[in-house]
């Protein structure tokens, strides 16, 4: 699924959200599965296979980025009784994983910002607000 690449002309936004998971979908499953779990590792795995089938952008897909981008910029870790904050603490800060985990979440938040910066050009407002929530 992280090793298949697009055979039909689509538009560039999906194309560079296909080649995000191309490159780094191993990368991200793996990051997800630290920070959040089977749950977390399975909606990658879940938004590698819609952005194979779909011919666009769509709300899922957004919603599943911007979940996703979350959990990497640890947007929920904090109180004790989430599973991200008990994961989070088995984390070393110099490990090699944590250098990981910024570096997809930056190249996430670059996909985020041209989703919606594409979006805006297009007239379409819907998802002016990604990174914000």
């Amino acid at each position: 699924m992280f090793d298949s690449l697009p055979t039909e002309p689509r538009d560039h936004i999906l194309d560079r959200a296909r080649c995000f998971f191309f490159d780094h979908g191993h990368d991200l499953a793996s990051a997800a599965a630290m920070l959040g779990g089977a749950a977390a590792e399975a909606r990658v795995v879940s938004c590698a296979i819609h952005l194979e089938e779909t011919g666009r952008i769509d709300r899922r897909t957004r919603r599943d980025l911007v979940a996703l981008h979350r959990l990497l910029a640890l947007h929920d870790v904090g109180d004790p009784d989430d599973l991200e904050t008990a994961l989070f603490s088995t984390l070393h800060p110099a490990s090699a994983e944590v250098e990981t985990i910024c570096l997809l979440t930056d190249m996430l938040e670059d996909l985020l910002r041209a989703i919606d910066t594409a979006d805006r050009l297009a007239g379409n407002h819907a998802g002016d607000a990604s990174l914000a929530a």
